[in-house]
């Protein structure tokens, strides 16, 4: 669901006389849509206590700085592209620009590319949640800066112990859509069959129904809580990407691992990044035989603990708080009006 313009949010007293921006998702109600979580509604309660910066969620036509997330509705779009005097952050999560989607929205059928495309049009600087896709966005829109810009730690986790072996509870969770779900069958269907772990598979039921109805007994309707309480009482997760989707964020796979959840990857670029910097590449699995000698490590209590230990160490060197703060305050500071440092 879509809300053109929906009442605005006072996250905190309006503070005269200091730059204002505004975050504009497409998705509502926010809390239900990761991208509109982790590059909106978290990044505006970072920023709530800086005096310096004057935040808000929903579009402001009278912001300093508009933050467009994924795509915009009919009305925001006229609203930027009317005044120019207003600095546009086109924040690209996906690679909306390559493709056909249509979406239903409350003004009609939103055609994601010919969107994209406007947006990027009007933007004066582009933001990413990957370096690889801001290396493809840099490519096709040389005329516009584009930025790597981390996400948040999502479903409120942090840094915490490795969950034990023995409940043999396998963890999948997101959208089934977009080769998110059909990238991790063979993990899921190889750890079933041989392994006898039992799926998880916390997503919208009606659509997993539609699309993989045997996977339907193992479904558990998705929300915030009940994906904390999975991954509280996994053993193990499995965050996979489908190949046509290489810049796509680790936010799954960065929310399991700080859960304490070893996680198996597979066709990732984002989450193999992550864990050749911490050492365990071995973790990115791609064949029967790296998984197999992937669950043979996480079956030793030591070598999980391990594994969990230094990649929730390097997720937080990349993902914190303050690193995710520092890194919008410094676009910001670049892109306001009048400093144009981009």
């Amino acid at each position: 669901m879509t809300v053109p313009y929906a009442p605005r949010v006072e996250v905190h007293k309006l503070v005269r006389n200091v730059p204002r921006v505004s975050f504009a998702p497409i998705w509502y109600p926010v809390d239900q849509y990761a991208t509109s979580r982790l590059r909106a509604k978290y990044v505006v309660e970072l920023l709530a206590g800086d005096p310096t910066w004057d935040v808000e969620l929903n579009h402001d036509p009278t912001a300093d700085i508009a933050v467009i997330v994924q795509l915009c509705s009919d009305q925001t779009l006229e609203s930027i592209c009317q005044n120019r005097r207003q600095v546009v952050v086109y924040d690209i999560c996906d690679r909306f620009f390559a493709t056909n989607n249509v979406f239903r929205t409350d003004e009609g059928a939103l055609h994601a590319r010919q969107r994209c495309l406007e947006v990027i049009d009007r933007a004066d600087v582009l933001i990413t949640p990957t370096t690889r896709l801001q290396t493809e966005l840099t490519r096709l829109f040389p005329n516009k800066p584009c930025f790597f810009v981390p996400e948040p730690i999502d479903y409120r986790a942090s840094l915490r112990p490795a969950t034990p072996v023995g409940t043999r509870r396998l963890v999948w969770f997101g959208h089934v859509t977009r080769g998110n779900f059909e990238s991790a069958r063979w993990i899921i269907d190889y750890l079933r069959n041989h392994y006898d772990y039992h799926p998880v598979l916390v997503t919208t039921p009606n659509t997993l129904a539609h699309r993989f109805p045997a996977y339907s007994p193992f479904c558990v309707p998705w929300s915030v809580e009940n994906v904390q309480r999975e991954l509280s009482t996994a053993e193990l997760c499995v965050v996979s990407h489908a190949t046509e989707e290489p810049g796509k964020s680790p936010n799954r796979f960065v929310a399991a691992m700080m859960h304490g959840v070893p996680t198996l990857v597979s066709g990732s670029p984002s989450c193999s990044a992550i864990l050749k910097a911490a050492g365990h590449e071995n973790f990115a699995v791609e064949s029967p035989y790296a998984l197999g000698r992937a669950i043979t490590e996480l079956s030793d209590p030591e070598k999980r603990r391990t594994y969990v230990h230094d990649v929730q160490l390097e997720i937080w060197r990349r993902h914190s708080p303050q690193v995710v703060r520092r890194a919008y305050v410094d676009l910001f500071e670049r892109v306001l009006p009048g400093n144009d440092n981009y």
